[in-house]
């Protein structure tokens, strides 16, 4: 019966593991979300500030990678950890991700600025 109750905690801890993976993940995302909006030019301040939201082992150089990316004109922020496996700090192959919608205040260098309307917005009923 031993062997089955340490399989089962074995079990449970893994997945607690990938629950707090998850939610570096999305935290992180949402930090460089906030700091893309803000210096959309400054991948390395981006990449700090989601790092910020992560606590070691999570946040090392080869676990942690930050990304900005571009779908259908809207920008995203997309932190991807390594899924610990077991123990944290030892790392396997997968990837578990998070990604947030980055709402630009500065437009990044390079694209054109958005057009607005002077006119309001008609709204029907």
């Amino acid at each position: 019966m031993v062997p089955f109750m340490m399989l089962a905690l074995a079990l449970v801890w893994q997945v607690l593991l990938i629950g707090i993976t998850s939610m570096y993940a999305s935290h992180g995302a949402a930090e460089a979300a906030r700091q893309a909006s803000v210096t959309p030019d400054d991948m390395e301040r981006i990449d700090e500030e989601a790092r910020k939201r992560v606590r070691e082992p999570w946040d090392a150089e080869d676990v942690l990678t930050t990304e900005i990316l571009e779908r259908d004109g809207t920008r995203f922020a997309r932190v991807s950890l390594a899924m610990p496996v077991f123990l944290p700090g030892t790392t396997g192959p997968w990837q578990i991700s998070g990604e947030a919608k980055v709402v630009t205040e500065v437009p990044p260098r390079g694209l054109p600025e958005p057009e607005t309307s002077d006119e309001p917005e008609r709204v029907d009923p």
